[in-house]
């Protein structure tokens, strides 16, 4: 009697009668029933087959042979738990099927260890994220205080927190043990040499190291801070500036003054704060002229507070006494509701909602986000493994058939496929542990955080990476396990199965899809990107930026440095610049236009010529009349972004002045077309053109020259007659321009990593289904050559199935890049990019089939090609 798969017996009466024999074994006696619900069912019709087989299965239930089976279960060890005889019966199993299908083995191997990879590098970075400040001694003490704003319509949390608030808390509350005070944005370029060299860094006061456990090398930690213009160096920036001297007295030259060293430390490792120097907090506070830093209760950016409780000190203690300072701070801004609160130094990162951070500031939105990537990785890898595994249905049913047969219960069977994914889960861990040793030091070289965070191969570390292999060979065995656990072992041993047919089931169809269409997302996300990076190097600025050579002035004189460099005849014309267009520009300064309200501005200080040299646009007004400006009015051109910021005052005097935060008095003579002064990635803001030679860095220099080389050259010559011990540091403005976008090749070169992963391990699955689904019509293959059919008939035969379903995923895929990509991704990346375009996603979708087809056409070819005879004598 043939099974019908598609006609079945009431699921819920087979496990009412599973629930009511409790363990006693009833295969059997099922299968008996089974067998007589398809007789009924070809004799009565559907509906008097399940009557009948529901009134057999109640009488099965309370019959003598059930209750004498549940009364034996009862008192049987067989059926205690897996025992660990058991479970190295089953690695045995594991180790031969693995051995008889090397094939299926290989490309599952290989599958997982792609998968795992890219999962592993996100483990890493998330257990050094995680681990950051575990080496701090103190940390159960430390606190960071943040800031709670509330001001009508938009409700925040920031790191940071109000100029005052330290000051209060030390001088207010004696459990407190030490306050330590952080100013980011002590951003010092360092002249050593003749050479500047630009360094990142806070200022901070002479608690530093008390509260944080950094070791000094030299220098006395308890005072190193604590004067004015005295600056702590990290060993790798020491070495670098003083290598052959002692670096303690020395003067760092920077353009805020002298800082004399008073301190080198070890290099900050494994930590959330991320910096190369530390300036005295004295310092800033001497530059800060127009407040008073203890009294002041409106600003909070950038400036943070950490706190060190004295030892049995709660953490109520101290939210108790920030409730109260609180209240003092909502005296100075009724209109905005302020909390203090504060986080113990082991939980400043990661954090979900805190604005502002300090440091390598991974939230866990960004490290969810980088989870998510490596999990979509992964999840093809797994979906191989499933689609194989329910490929070889037909053959691994008649295993499970006699295992069933000869008394192995549904859990035993599930625990020896899940025993089998583990044990290859842990192979291709093996695997992808030396792919990931590679990846990770490509990655990290990518992230500037890298430099503090512990991402070495420890015990920690290497436990998660086998509990991971763990979890994944459990999640990729379950489908597999529950699928064989329930084969009826009548009908497999009889040659059936629940999967009839050779083709692709619906849940191997739906795991295929998703696999290409998230390679094709990748890819086409590779394409997209790429498109933007060469859009960026070739688009019009706003600016003229072919044959400009930029060169560094140094501590020269420069009106003769100019004076000399304009003599040279390749050279046909020349200005100044205190920062190159193109590349990011620093901290923003503030302008009052009223007398009252400030907006933030950036401002760059130019030379003659500069707008005229770089053929900016010009809207309205004289740019030569820069050079006319006096003591008492500044002379300026600003952009039109800077109008339309200025325009939301009510101006009550001329609303073409205003004044600068460090007091000058400015009268606009030219408005600029807007324009990206800074890269295409950041917004385009007010943006205020001061005329100074003194302020200026750059020498900008229009060349017009056959022999670039040759007048390089020769300009160099120049510049040692101007001064021989300043350096020639020159470089293409294209140059720069284009290692601004150095964020792009990262991105371009890490979703190529994706892509390349995805699109493998796709292949592989691929490959994998293709060889089995020819593998199991050989036979139907070979008849239909003897009857006549060509090879290209076969190929499509055997390749419609396949080439339907990746047409399927292209057209989910392309709407889904679309709007991610488009409406997302891209807006975020490069707000004024060229967004995608029609030609990457047909790019892309062309090389998703040619690598689709030609996996195919390889597995296809051999079959088509075969000596029919052959295989029929095989069969």
């Amino acid at each position: 009697m043939k099974y019908d798969s598609h006609q079945q017996p009431p699921r819920w009466i087979k496990k009412c009668l599973q629930w009511w024999s409790n363990k006693a074994n009833t295969e059997d006696l099922v299968g008996d029933l089974d067998e007589y619900f398809q007789y009924k069912l070809e004799e009565k019709g559907k509906t008097r087959a399940q009557l009948n087989y529901f009134i057999q299965a109640l009488s099965l239930a309370f019959s003598y042979a059930l209750r004498k089976r549940k009364r034996s279960a009862s008192y049987s060890n067989y059926y205690n738990s897996n025992s660990i005889a058991m479970f190295n019966n089953y690695f045995k199993i594991a180790l031969r099927n693995f051995s008889k299908h090397k094939f299926f083995t290989t490309i599952n191997i290989i599958g997982l260890a792609l998968g795992m990879s890219i999962s592993l590098l996100v483990l890493s970075i998330t257990v050094a994220v995680y681990k950051s400040d575990d080496l701090q001694a103190k940390k159960d003490r430390i606190y960071q205080i943040n800031t709670f704003i509330d001001d009508g319509e938009n409700t925040k949390t920031f790191a940071s927190t109000f100029y005052a608030v330290g000051d209060h808390l030390k001088e207010e509350y004696p459990f407190i043990e030490r306050v330590l005070k952080i100013k980011n944005g002590f951003n010092p370029e360092i002249t050593h040499q003749g050479s500047k060299m630009n360094f990142h860094g806070y200022f901070s006061n002479e608690a530093f190291f008390d509260v944080f456990s950094f070791q000094m090398i030299s220098g006395n930690p308890q005072t190193a801070l604590a004067k004015p213009f005295s600056i702590v160096l990290t060993k790798t920036v020491a070495e670098k500036l003083y290598r052959d001297i002692d670096p303690i007295g020395q003067e760092a030259e920077t353009e805020m003054g002298s800082f004399i060293v008073t301190g080198v430390m070890e290099d900050p490792k494994q930590t959330h704060l991320l910096f190369d120097v530390l300036a005295s907090y004295q310092t800033f506070a001497e530059f800060e002229t127009t407040k008073d830093l203890k009294s002041d209760w409106g600003t909070f950016r950038d400036n943070y507070v950490y706190v060190l409780l004295k030892p049995e000190t709660t953490q109520n203690t101290l939210t108790e006494s920030l409730t109260q300072t609180s209240e003092i701070a909502s005296e100075f801004q009724p209109d905005h509701t302020i909390k203090f609160e504060s986080v113990v130094l082991p939980d400043v990162v990661p954090r979900w909602n805190a604005s502002n951070e300090l440091g390598i500031s991974w939230d866990k939105a960004t490290l969810s986000f980088f989870m998510s990537i490596g999990l979509l990785i992964l999840l093809p890898a797994v979906f191989n493994y499933t689609n194989l595994s329910i490929a070889r249905a037909l053959k691994r049913g008649k295993e499970i058939g006699i295992r069933k047969v000869v008394g192995a219960e549904k859990r035993q069977i599930r625990a020896q496929f899940i025993i089998e994914t583990i044990v290859l889960s842990v192979i291709s861990l093996l695997a992808s542990f030396f792919i990931f040793i590679h990846l990770q030091r490509e990655f990290l070289d990518l992230l500037r955080a890298s430099a503090v965070m512990d991402t070495s191969i420890g015990f920690t570390l290497i436990g998660t990476f086998i509990l991971f292999a763990l979890i994944i060979g459990i999640l990729a065995g379950l489908f597999p396990a529950a699928y064989f656990s329930r084969l009826n072992p009548i009908y497999t041993l009889k040659g059936g199965s629940l999967n009839q047919t050779a083709s692709i089931s619906h849940i191997k169809k739906g795991l295929f899809v998703f696999q290409f269409f998230m390679s094709l997302v990748f890819i086409i996300g590779v394409g997209a990107l790429t498109k933007e990076y060469v859009y960026v190097l070739n688009t019009n600025h706003g600016f003229e930026s072919d044959h400009t050579l930029a060169v560094e002035f140094h501590d020269m004189d420069k009106q003769l440095a100019i004076n000399e460099l304009s003599s040279h005849p390749d050279v046909k014309s020349i200005t100044t610049a205190s920062n190159l267009p193109g590349v990011p520009l620093p901290t923003m300064a503030g302008v009052t236009p009223n007398g009252q309200d400030t907006i933030d501005v950036k401002q760059i200080f130019i030379g003659d010529n500069f707008i005229e040299n770089l053929d900016m646009k010009l809207l309205w007004g004289n740019s030569n009349n820069l050079n006319r400006s006096t003591k008492n009015e500044e002379l300026v051109v600003v952009n039109e972004t800077f109008m339309k910021s200025a325009a939301v005052f009510n101006f009550e005097q001329d609303s073409l002045t205003f004044t600068l935060e460090d007091g000058s008095n400015c009268k606009i003579v030219g408005i600029l077309e807007d324009f990206n002064f800074e890269p295409l990635d950041q917004m385009i803001h007010p943006l205020v053109l001061r005329h100074s030679l003194d302020e200026s860095n750059y020498a900008l220099l229009a060349l017009n020259s056959s022999d670039i080389k040759s007048t390089i050259e020769e300009l160099d010559e120049i510049w040692i007659g101007i001064d021989q011990k300043a350096k020639f540091e020159s470089s293409f403005l294209d140059d720069e321009i284009e290692r601004a976008y150095y964020f792009l090749t990262v991105q371009i070169k890490f979703f190529t990593f994706l892509s390349t992963f995805a699109i493998s391990i796709s292949c592989l699955g691929l490959l994998g289904m293709v060889s089995y689904t020819t593998e199991n019509r050989t036979k139907e293959i070979a008849i239909r050559k003897i009857m006549g059919a060509s090879s290209k008939s076969l190929y499509y035969l055997l390749t419609k199935d396949f080439i339907k379903l990746i047409l399927i995923s292209s057209a989910i895929a392309v709407p889904f890049s679309y709007l991610f990509y488009e409406k997302l991704f891209l807006y975020f990346v490069l707000p004024y990019g060229n967004g995608l375009g029609i030609l990457e996603v047909l790019l892309s979708m062309v090389f998703l089939f040619l690598v689709g087809f030609a996996t195919i056409y390889w597995q296809t070819s051999k079959v088509a090609h075969a000596n029919p005879a052959g295989n029929l004598r095989h069969e």
